[in-house]
């Protein structure tokens, strides 16, 4: 039976930092706000992004909101500390703009993160990892990243820095049309990151004097995959090109159209976004079976995208339906990323 480890004991452990510096004038579409003089980081920390707003405790203490339905143009950018079960937040960026970020960014973190990760730690492996919508803010950093510090131990985690958005909204009883408004609001603050990411990788002058000899991956799961492709259309629409930034981009649970590949449509150009595209089909997921005919539109992550057969070299299709397991199937075959460990290996690349 699929078993959800406890909830963190302590939320937050630390009391809200005071801000110590903030990176903005009356021009910068984005406002960086330093929340930690000294960030600590290292293996024994995730890495995660969050678009939730921060709520303060009576204590003084901090967590994130689990329901929420308002724009927040803003991302918090926190560790999760396995041993203590806590979190810390470093950085807050708020969009100060309606459109996607274009501008050069005042203060871009990125390069403490490969101070930090690459330098001083040696780490060559980033995994981003982008769930799907309606659990609760304890909820995803339970499943998305101390389950696979439980499943792994040091042997991933010393190789590789795990990243997670955590976005969207708890719901009480599923509800489409919700996690729809919630991943346009999540592709909003996505591109805040994707931003950061982006000047940070087009960075010549900086690589030409620092070793660019790690790799990006990313994964979306289930919604996170119609953030992703709503992320993509508006991007196209503000005629903003894409940037080389990822090894991989891998679609799980997919509930993106069948032809979301084909020309004109938003997954048409990946090869310009990343080396190669892997697209994970499962054919036994009955909650994408039951979303199909509930609102007549076929899903990728269970019928395959269209014309497979002729997908640039680039798109790798991989059906599973012989790796998926009755653990799997005991939350409708659409979970499977977080309990099918050996997914999670060829996923994660455990030995890379």
């Amino acid at each position: 039976m699929f078993v959800i480890h406890s909830m963190i004991k302590k939320i937050i452990q630390l009391s809200l930092l005071i801000v110590l510096s903030i990176y903005a004038d009356s021009y910068s579409q984005i406002e960086t706000t330093i929340l930690s003089e000294s960030p600590k980081m290292g293996p024994e920390k995730a890495m995660f992004f969050t678009n939730r707003p921060l709520v303060i405790n009576e204590d003084s203490t901090f967590t994130f909101k689990n329901k929420f339905t308002d724009q927040s143009n803003t991302l918090y950018f926190c560790s999760y500390q396995y041993d203590t079960d806590s979190i810390e937040a470093y950085y807050k960026m708020v969009n100060l703009s309606d459109k996607y970020p274009t501008e050069k960014l005042e203060y871009n973190f990125m390069y403490d993160l490969y101070k930090y990760y690459r330098l001083e730690w040696g780490i060559k492996n980033v995994q981003i990892i982008v769930g799907g919508y309606g659990k609760s803010f304890e909820k995803q950093v339970h499943s998305y990243i101390k389950r696979i510090k439980a499943t792994y131990g040091d042997s991933l985690l010393n190789k590789a820095l795990i990243s997670v958005f955590a976005w969207g909204a708890e719901d009480d009883a599923y509800q489409y049309y919700n996690a729809v408004r919630a991943s346009k609001n999540g592709a909003s603050d996505f591109a805040i990151f994707q931003h950061m990411l982006d000047e940070y990788m087009s960075d010549s002058v900086f690589f030409a004097n620092n070793p660019r000899d790690f790799e990006i991956d990313i994964s979306f799961s289930s919604m996170g995959n119609k953030l992703f492709l709503e992320y993509l259309e508006r991007r196209e629409q503000q005629g903003i090109p894409l940037v080389k930034t990822y090894n991989e981009i891998t679609f799980l649970g997919s509930v993106a159209p069948r032809n979301s590949f084909e020309e004109g449509k938003a997954f048409n150009n990946l090869n310009q976004m990343a080396d190669s595209v892997n697209v994970f089909v499962n054919s036994k997921d009955i909650l994408l079976k039951m979303s199909s005919a509930a609102h007549l539109r076929s899903r990728m992550g269970n019928k395959g995208p269209k014309d497979e057969e002729n997908l640039p070299g680039y798109i790798k299709v991989y059906h599973i339906e012989e790796m998926i397991t009755k653990e799997d199937m005991s939350k409708l075959g659409h979970d499977y990323f977080l309990t099918n460990e050996a997914l999670q290996e060829s996923i994660l690349k455990r030995e890379k």
